[in-house]
Protein backbone atom coordinates (compact mmCIF):
# COMPACT_ATOMS: atom_id res chain seq x y z
CA UNK A 1 0.00 0.00 0.00
CA UNK A 2 0.82 3.52 -0.69
CA UNK A 3 1.32 5.70 2.23
CA UNK A 4 -1.49 7.63 3.05
CA UNK A 5 -4.11 4.94 1.97
CA UNK A 6 -7.09 3.27 4.30
CA UNK A 7 -7.89 -0.04 4.80
CA UNK A 8 -10.65 -1.44 7.33
CA UNK A 9 -10.90 -4.37 9.49
CA UNK A 10 -14.52 -5.62 10.06
CA UNK A 11 -15.25 -8.37 12.80
CA UNK A 12 -18.09 -9.33 15.31
CA UNK A 13 -17.52 -8.47 18.78
CA UNK A 14 -17.27 -11.28 21.28
CA UNK A 15 -19.47 -9.65 23.42
CA UNK A 16 -21.97 -7.55 21.55
CA UNK A 17 -22.16 -10.26 18.62
CA UNK A 18 -22.80 -7.40 16.37
CA UNK A 19 -20.53 -6.09 14.06
CA UNK A 20 -17.80 -3.31 14.55
CA UNK A 21 -15.07 -1.68 11.64
CA UNK A 22 -12.04 -0.34 12.77
CA UNK A 23 -10.57 1.75 9.90
CA UNK A 24 -6.96 2.73 9.55
CA UNK A 25 -4.21 4.93 7.41
CA UNK A 26 -1.25 3.72 6.80
CA UNK A 27 1.34 6.58 7.76
CA UNK A 28 5.50 6.26 6.81
CA UNK A 29 6.20 8.23 9.51
CA UNK A 30 3.96 6.67 12.27
CA UNK A 31 3.53 2.97 10.72
CA UNK A 32 -0.25 2.84 11.69
CA UNK A 33 -2.76 4.71 12.39
CA UNK A 34 -6.38 4.13 13.72
CA UNK A 35 -8.67 6.97 12.57
CA UNK A 36 -12.69 5.72 12.97
CA UNK A 37 -14.71 2.99 14.90
CA UNK A 38 -18.13 2.40 13.61
CA UNK A 39 -20.29 -0.11 15.85
CA UNK A 40 -23.94 -1.42 15.75
CA UNK A 41 -24.60 -1.34 19.58
CA UNK A 42 -23.30 -0.03 22.83
CA UNK A 43 -21.93 -2.50 25.43
CA UNK A 44 -19.35 -3.80 26.95
CA UNK A 45 -16.49 -3.47 25.65
CA UNK A 46 -17.11 -1.09 23.04
CA UNK A 47 -15.67 2.64 22.64
CA UNK A 48 -17.84 5.27 24.21
CA UNK A 49 -15.60 8.31 25.46
CA UNK A 50 -14.16 10.14 22.65
CA UNK A 51 -10.00 11.38 22.48
CA UNK A 52 -8.93 14.91 22.01
CA UNK A 53 -10.15 15.67 18.21
CA UNK A 54 -12.25 12.72 17.66
CA UNK A 55 -16.03 13.00 16.97
CA UNK A 56 -19.05 11.02 18.33
CA UNK A 57 -21.52 10.54 16.31
CA UNK A 58 -24.87 8.59 15.33
CA UNK A 59 -27.35 8.05 12.90
CA UNK A 60 -28.49 4.96 10.73
CA UNK A 61 -28.46 2.70 13.52
CA UNK A 62 -24.93 2.71 13.79
CA UNK A 63 -22.27 4.37 15.95
CA UNK A 64 -19.06 5.96 14.81
CA UNK A 65 -16.02 7.78 16.22
CA UNK A 66 -14.09 9.43 13.69
CA UNK A 67 -11.11 12.06 13.58
CA UNK A 68 -9.10 9.46 15.53
CA UNK A 69 -5.35 9.90 14.94
CA UNK A 70 -4.02 7.37 17.19
CA UNK A 71 -0.60 5.83 16.09
CA UNK A 72 -0.72 2.16 16.90
CA UNK A 73 2.81 1.21 14.92
CA UNK A 74 1.88 -2.59 13.92
CA UNK A 75 -1.17 -4.31 14.98
CA UNK A 76 -1.35 -7.81 15.83
CA UNK A 77 -5.04 -9.41 15.60
CA UNK A 78 -5.31 -13.03 16.63
CA UNK A 79 -7.38 -14.41 14.01
CA UNK A 80 -11.03 -15.53 15.66
CA UNK A 81 -12.98 -18.91 15.22
CA UNK A 82 -15.94 -17.03 15.53
CA UNK A 83 -15.47 -13.23 15.63
CA UNK A 84 -15.36 -13.55 11.21
CA UNK A 85 -12.17 -11.04 11.00
CA UNK A 86 -12.25 -9.35 7.28
CA UNK A 87 -9.73 -7.44 5.88
CA UNK A 88 -11.48 -4.08 3.84
CA UNK A 89 -8.89 -2.64 1.20
CA UNK A 90 -9.57 -1.17 -2.06
CA UNK A 91 -13.13 -2.65 -2.32
CA UNK A 92 -12.16 -6.07 -1.51
CA UNK A 93 -13.50 -7.96 1.54
CA UNK A 94 -10.62 -11.10 2.65
CA UNK A 95 -11.29 -13.47 5.33
CA UNK A 96 -7.96 -13.13 7.99
CA UNK A 97 -8.49 -17.11 7.54
CA UNK A 98 -7.10 -16.90 4.50
CA UNK A 99 -3.87 -15.81 6.02
CA UNK A 100 -3.72 -17.62 8.95
CA UNK A 101 -5.17 -20.27 10.70
CA UNK A 102 -8.15 -19.71 13.37
CA UNK A 103 -6.18 -19.29 16.95
CA UNK A 104 -3.16 -18.08 15.12
CA UNK A 105 -1.76 -13.92 15.38
CA UNK A 106 -1.75 -12.16 12.20
CA UNK A 107 0.62 -9.07 12.19
CA UNK A 108 0.31 -5.87 9.97
CA UNK A 109 2.59 -3.03 9.47
CA UNK A 110 3.75 -0.30 7.98
CA UNK A 111 7.46 0.29 6.95
CA UNK A 112 8.59 3.44 8.54
CA UNK A 113 10.78 5.27 6.03
CA UNK A 114 11.47 9.51 6.13
CA UNK A 115 9.05 11.80 4.89
CA UNK A 116 10.80 12.84 1.92
CA UNK A 117 10.44 9.18 0.65
CA UNK A 118 6.92 9.05 0.98
CA UNK A 119 6.44 11.47 -2.33
CA UNK A 120 8.11 8.39 -4.56
CA UNK A 121 6.58 5.71 -2.98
Amino acid sequence: MRGGEEFAVRYIHSVQKTPVIEVFRLDFRQGIELRETVYHDFGAGLPFLVEEGAVFSSGNGKYRISGIRRSLGDIVFRVGRFADYQLLIRGREIPFTNFEKPGRSLRFSGERRPYLLSFFY
